[in-house]
Parts: C-alpha cells; sequence; structure tokens
C-alpha cells in the first residue's frame, strides 16, 4: 500500500506541473521520483499494480475538461483513464525487468523506456494521444525547451525523467545506507548524479545559445480573429447572419488598426461549407476585396462532434485562403482526423457500442501535406489538435514553411485546462521546426508565438483570453530555413525505442543485479 502511495503522489505532483498550474513546472523534475523509487524491487505483477493506478491518476486528472464535451459520458472518462494509463502500467513491466531482472540503475533504465512508450502513445494509429508528455510542462521555460529544436519534445522529456531518475537513485541508495542494506552491486549514485547534471547542464547550455542566435529580419504582419461564437450557436441557421456580421466587423476594426499582410479566421468559422454555399461564399469574398487583404478562414459544413450526416458524407474540414482577387488561392484538408469525433475508426468493421457510433461523424481525411502561398512565402495550416503530433507538424514545416498557422475551436472544452494545453503543445510545434506559429482559436487562446517558444501576445479582454471577442495584430519572423529536428525527424526517439529494446534483450543475460 505504500509503494502505491508513492506512485498516487507521482500522478498528484505531476498534475500540479501542466496548466493550468502551471507556476508549478519545477514539480515536473521531481514529481516521477516517488514512482520511480516505489518500483524499485517489485516483480512485474507488484510493478503493474503501482504503476497502473497512477497512470489513470495522472491522465484522468490532467485530461478532466473531457467531461465538458457533449455526449461524453463517465463510462467515456474511465476508459480514457485506463488506456492512457496503460502506458505507464507498461512503463512500470518493463522497468522491473530491466532493474530486477537486469539489474540497471534507474538511470540507464528509466529516461530511455519513458521516451519510447511516449514514441509509440505519438504513433498508436487511432489511439494516437501525445497529450501530458512530461517536456510539455517547461513550455514557459524557454532555455530548457530550446533543444527540441534537436531532438523534439522528446528530448525535454528525456532529462526531466532522468533528473527523476537520479533523484530516485540517490534516494535508495541513501535508504539502503540506514539500513545496512547495500545492494551488492550497485551502479555508483555519483556517477548517476554526474551523468543527469551534465545532461541538463548541456541542454541549459544550448537553450541559452539558441536564445542569444540573431531573429530573423524579415517580417510578416498578422491579424487575428477570435469570434468567440457560442457552441450552441455556432451551427444554428438562426445565427448565421450574426456569425457573418460578427467576423465582418472584427476584420474591418483589424485592417483600420493594423494594416496586416494576412487575416486568418478560426477552424470552423463560418456555418456552412464554403465551396458549395453560395451566399457564404459572396460574403466572404465581397470582404475580402473590401480589405484588399488574403484571409485564411476554417470551413466545415457539420461540427466535427454529432451523429454522422450520411446526406453529406466525405466532407473534408478545410482552411481556405482568399486572394484579393476574391479567388481560392489554395486549399489545405485537415489530414489528422479526431477519432470519435470526426469519424469513427474502422466504422463498418468493428463492433463500437453505440454510444461510440452517436459522437462520430463522417468527416475524410485529407491526403497531401499542402502550402498554403502567400507572394513569395508559403506556410502551413495545421488545423486543431493536428498541432498535437509533432512527426505531423515537422512534415508540414520541412516542405518549407516560413511559417504556420493554427486554426482551432475548442469552445467545446468549457472554460478548463484544455486551451491552456493545447497552447502549451504549440509552443513546441514552434520551437521544434524553428517557424513562428499564430493560433486562431475561435473562443481562446489565440495568440502569436515565436520560434523559439516565446508567447508574444494573445487576445486578452478584461484579462481574460478566453470567451472574449477580440483581434491581435503583430509581426512575426519568417523562418530562414527547417530545424535539425524538421530535416531529421524523430531520431532521438527512434534512438530511445532501439536503446530500450536492447537493454530489455540484454538484461537476462546480466549478471549484475541492482
Amino acid at each position: 500500500m505504500g509503494r502505491l502511495i508513492l506512485g498516487l503522489i507521482s500522478a498528484a505532483l505531476l498534475v500540479l506541473a501542466f496548466p493550468r498550474f502551471e507556476w508549478w513546472w519545477w514539480l515536473a523534475w521531481v514529481g516521477l521520483a516517488p514512482l520511480l523509487a516505489a518500483l524499485h524491487g517489485l516483480s512485474p505483477a507488484g510493478a503493474l499494480g503501482v504503476s497502473w493506478p497512477a497512470g489513470m491518476l495522472f491522465f484522468m486528472a490532467l485530461c478532466a475538461w473531457i467531461n465538458q464535451v457533449a455526449g461524453v459520458t463517465p463510462v467515456h472518462y474511465v476508459l480514457m483513464g485506463i488506456y492512457l494509463g496503460g502506458y505507464w502500467a507498461a512503463f512500470g513491466l518493463i522497468y522491473a525487468h530491466l532493474t530486477r531482472v537486469g539489474g540497471f540503475g534507474p538511470v540507464a533504465a528509466a529516461p530511455a523506456l519513458w521516451v519510447s512508450l511516449d514514441y509509440l502513445r505519438t504513433h498508436a494509429g487511432f489511439l494516437a494521444l501525445p497529450w501530458g508528455m512530461l517536456g510539455q510542462s517547461q513550455y514557459q521555460q524557454l532555455p530548457v525547451i530550446q533543444i527540441a529544436s534537436l531532438t523534439g519534445v522528446y528530448g525535454v522529456t528525456f532529462i526531466i525523467v532522468m533528473v527523476n531518475a537520479a533523484l530516485a537513485q540517490g534516494w535508495l541508495a541513501w535508504r539502503a545506507g540506514r539500513t545496512g542494506s547495500r545492494p551488492r552491486p550497485r551502479p555508483p549514485f555519483r556517477l548517476a548524479a554526474v551523468a543527469a547534471a551534465l545532461a541538463l547542464a548541456g541542454s541549459l547550455a544550448y537553450g541559452y545559445h539558441a536564445l542569444l542566435t540573431p531573429p530573423a529580419t524579415t517580417h510578416l504582419r498578422i491579424s487575428l480573429i477570435q469570434g468567440n461564437i457560442p457552441q450552441e450557436r455556432k451551427w444554428d441557421e438562426c445565427f448565421r447572419e450574426e456569425i457573418v456580421q460578427t467576423y465582418r466587423t472584427l476584420t474591418l476594426r483589424a485592417v483600420r488598426q493594423g494594416k496586416p499582410h494576412l487575416i486568418v479566421w478560426p477552424e470552423s468559422a463560418l456555418p456552412g461549407l464554403l465551396l458549395q454555399d453560395t451566399g457564404l461564399m459572396n460574403a466572404v469574398v465581397s470582404l475580402v476585396r473590401e480589405t484588399k487583404t488574403p484571409l485564411v478562414l476554417g470551413s466545415a459544413q457539420r461540427p466535427k462532434i454529432g451523429p454522422p450526416d450520411w446526406a453529406a458524407a466525405h466532407r473534408f474540414n478545410s482552411v481556405f485562403l482568399i486572394t484579393p482577387a476574391g479567388e481560392i488561392g489554395g486549399v489545405y484538408h485537415k489530414m489528422h482526423l479526431l477519432p470519435f469525433g470526426e469519424y469513427l475508426p474502422y466504422r463498418e468493421t468493428l463492433p463500437w457500442p453505440a454510444g461510440f457510433a452517436a459522437l462520430a461523424g463522417n468527416f475524410v481525411p485529407g491526403r497531401e501535406p499542402t502550402l498554403l502561398s502567400l507572394g513569395a512565402f508559403r506556410f502551413a495550416a495545421p488545423v486543431c489538435w493536428e498541432t498535437l503530433f509533432p512527426h505531423l507538424c515537422r512534415r508540414l514545416a520541412a516542405q518549407g514553411a516560413a511559417f504556420m498557422v493554427n486554426l482551432t475551436n475548442e469552445a467545446w472544452f468549457g472554460d478548463s485546462a484544455a486551451p491552456w494545453q493545447f497552447l502549451m503543445m504549440n509552443v513546441f510545434r514552434a520551437v521544434e521546426n524553428g517557424v513562428a506559429l499564430a493560433r486562431a482559436a475561435n473562443t481562446g487562446i489565440s495568440c502569436l508565438i515565436d520560434p523559439t517558444g516565446r508567447i508574444v501576445e494573445r487576445v486578452r479582454r478584461e484579462g481574460r483570453s478566453v470567451f472574449v471577442e477580440g483581434i491581435l495584430t503583430g509581426e512575426i519572423p519568417l523562418s530562414s530555413g527547417p530545424t535539425f529536428y524538421a530535416r531529421h525527424g524523430d531520431w532521438f526517439a527512434q534512438a530511445n525505442v532501439a536503446l530500450t529494446l536492447l537493454l530489455a534483450v540484454v538484461a537476462p543475460f546480466r549478471k549484475r543485479r541492482w
């Protein structure tokens, strides 16, 4: 029971390191240590009994906002916790094998294993959900996160786990010394501490150097429009004209105040499919011609969550670029759709319960990572939760994107931590790819993020950024070229997967025990 309590303490401490408790970000550097200490010496079954409940508590507390989404039931919530907590359970099982059978110390076993499971969780097909990676908790600590331009967010997670493992290893050595039971033989704690300190120092040195790099000299002036359309009105035909007028008024104000080079509206800004709705298209074209400014906006025929509309089957969730000439200058179709929201995975082959089918729409994914063009520059426009996935945004950036715009609608989650956690992951997409990122959200958080991950400014009204109407105009630097990560992808995470497999294979043949 005492070990289980230690695991639950780790879960609670780590939740406090994430938004909206980000002022406790430093807890990520110590919060995992109790779990690692608790797993020491346990059998695989014992490790499973400690790590799985701890993982469930972590993810269910971190993602409690999911209960704000219409149609989500307590059963869905618990199933989410069981699934995501299963990654912590897998960590406990494999960690017990590496330390108890193979004799590897925490610093040798934990960092690579944790990163490997994060990488698996990011690439788990329709169940992929890279939410709550430990590295993400540091999104406001700019010197710490610059290493993501080399390794992706996985590098930051690796160092955090390494520091926690050194603390756990030191505590176990201290406890063994007090009780007189010296593990025979054991890896020296000093070596583990030095390795963790060097990794952290090297990361910080790189981070401070990156922050001193002269900024780009070419800038783009961009205006973000936050319409703050209530979710219950967004698809109601009775409010159609009111919604169009809201965006028109805000756009004209942005042009008068800032004279931007580009205007961005959120995901599914208007109630209807732009290409099929002549009235909406005429209203948008008329506005763009009046402002003489290119406009990027999201368009979908129906909400992303809700029963499928088979009369309007095979629709995309799209981003359109409208030129001042009133023409469509480019289209990007969302490639990574929201499972159980925008579509039901393997609808025809898997016997999903009716509760799942009731939430899922019938969108289809785009096939090509299309960039949009603005004069001599091209930019990427990932939609909503596509910015959760490092490899997807890297695929867009590697094609030569000078900047990114993220169109999103997070009104589904109410006034919760979800928009702040989405913002947290957007910061890493900027750093990883060395591009500025402009985020246009329906209800917030609309903001500008520079290539170092600094949140330059966000829409504010009476001290609030969520569920307020507003505009934000500012300049963003244009990228001069892809980062190491953008060129080479998830090499670091893949190396950790290979290292973990090697340790697991070697473990039974080692004679030393820790």
